[in-house]
């Protein structure tokens, strides 16, 4: 086009203008809608109550770490035990490793230690008993995107019922629904301790979907006194740069090394929940509510009080938040998991909540990625590779502690839309060096079962709960 041609272009348009005729615009691109981050959006109405017909018993599980198939395994008792999931209208776990076909599997692994089940798995939980899987927790991604679709794929050939994993956030997020003669059961899952890039997401603006796990996004906050306040200023002005400048004098939240401190009555650690996944949670909560009769919810977290995993009964602050924000918008049962040790039960407005379930098996085989299998750092006093360790004899080095081989069964049994009682069945997982004993549910003997339920009321009592120890047996009772 010449600069004539361009002139006389543009003198066309200007006239046009002048002569109020429209000249047609390119079309903004439309922004993607935001979902809400105010949960609190969710809680200003009460929910419809629970309203199963007559009696009707879900029974709650731990984590299911476990490789091989056990449904017929010729163990008496842990048969004993299978007998008493089969007994329930619904029976719900936590699915803790994708299941696939090594020989088959089109895609590759993604972390460290890839936790691992045989396909045929799903077909095995659902001999057993179990109708509810949740698949959110830190190794749901192990095995990448392809893992994810083909464990999902493989739940639905067996006929369970599972959430809190999809193809995008919104199918991760939604409710599971198992219809049963006596109740439409929903399951919201979601995880807080995860492997990098695991959240599921929706398609952004150019950005495609992303297949994962529903997320909720936690950080930490250490608490300090004021004296220990001046100490992490001090630091952090010593550390600065023009792009991190010194704290003010007076700041009263430092970050140093992406950890945040505040400042505080005591020293203690807080976590924060992320607005959008938190609203994200109730909503889908609700949401399950107006579709079903019972809402469970779940969580695979891993985060405590001190830090340290796995073996701290207190819950943190912010699973507290969540079990009572998720009760007022409409979960009727909460099950907590992601430690293996046990932590207490909270009665909540009538809502049985489960701080942390422990196991239900603790057999899983680990499979190792080259550069997991093929690292080792100097030995300072040579520098040289240091001499090879023995084989262990655990699970792994260092051996596990006591507390994760104690566990129980929860039974929760309604009676129309009120929950009577909380029975509590405690298992002994195999604490021993023998592979074929280890990590197996039988159910505790007298000794141990009262030692376990001892246990679990004294971590219970700080929410006000009793537990009843009748033979091996604890039940609440709910008025």
């Amino acid at each position: 086009m010449t600069k004539t041609t361009i002139r006389l272009a543009a003198g066309v348009a200007v006239a046009a203008l002048l002569a109020g005729v429209a000249v047609a615009q390119p079309a903004a691109a439309p922004e993607t809608p935001r979902p809400s981050n105010d949960p609190a959006e969710f809680l200003r109405d009460p929910p419809k109550p629970a309203s199963p017909k007559g009696r009707f018993s879900l029974v709650l599980l731990g984590d299911l770490l476990y490789s091989r198939p056990m449904a017929e395994r010729p163990d008496p008792k842990l048969q004993e035990v299978i007998s008493l999931i089969r007994s329930g209208d619904v029976t719900i776990a936590n699915r803790e490793s994708p299941i696939l076909d090594l020989e088959t599997f089109q895609g590759t692994g993604y972390a460290n230690g890839l936790l691992w089940g045989e396909a045929s798995l799903a077909k095995d939980q659902k001999a057993m008993g179990i109708d509810m899987v949740s698949m959110a927790n830190n190794h749901s991604t192990d095995w990448g995107p392809e893992g994810v679709i083909e464990t999902i794929r493989l739940h639905d050939e067996a006929g369970i019922v599972h959430s809190g994993a999809g193809r995008n956030l919104q199918e991760a997020r939604r409710a599971g629904i198992l219809t049963t003669p006596k109740a439409r059961v929903a399951l919201v899952s979601t995880a807080s301790t995860v492997k990098p890039n695991a959240g599921a997401n929706d398609a952004f603006g150019e950005v495609k979907q992303r297949t994962g796990i529903s997320v909720l996004r936690v950080r930490p906050i250490q608490m300090v006194t004021a004296d220990q306040m001046a100490l992490v200023r001090k630091m952090a002005t010593e550390f600065a740069s023009p792009r991190k400048p010194a704290p003010a004098a007076d700041a009263v939240e430092v970050t140093v090394n992406e950890q945040i401190y505040r400042l505080g009555p005591k020293t203690e650690l807080k976590w924060e929940m992320d607005l959008y996944d938190h609203a994200g949670l109730l909503k889908a909560v609700r949401e399950a509510k107006d579709n079903a009769d019972v809402v469970v919810f779940t969580i695979h977290a891993h985060e405590s009080t001190t830090g340290v995993d796995d073996d701290t009964p207190p819950p943190p602050d912010f699973l507290i938040r969540l079990f009572h924000d998720a009760v007022d918008a409409g979960a009727d049962v909460i099950l907590g998991g992601g430690p293996h040790s046990l932590r207490g039960v909270e009665i909540y407005k009538g809502k049985v909540v489960l701080y942390g379930m422990g196991v239900f098996f603790i057999n899983g085989e680990i499979k190792a990625l080259q550069e997991t299998a093929l690292r080792v750092w100097p030995d300072p006093a040579t520098g040289k590779a240091p001499p090879p360790r023995p084989e262990e004899r655990s699970v792994r080095a260092g051996g596990n502690p006591a507390s994760w081989y104690d566990s129980v069964v929860a039974v929760t049994e309604f009676d129309g839309p009120k929950i009577k009682t909380v029975k509590l069945y405690p298992l002994d997982m195999g604490n021993t060096y023998d592979r074929s004993r280890r990590g197996i549910p039988h159910f505790a003997d007298p000794e141990n079962a009262r030692r376990i339920l001892a246990n679990l009321q004294r971590d219970s009592a700080p929410f006000g709960t009793k537990i009843d120890i009748e033979g091996s047996v604890g039940v609440i009772r709910i008025p």
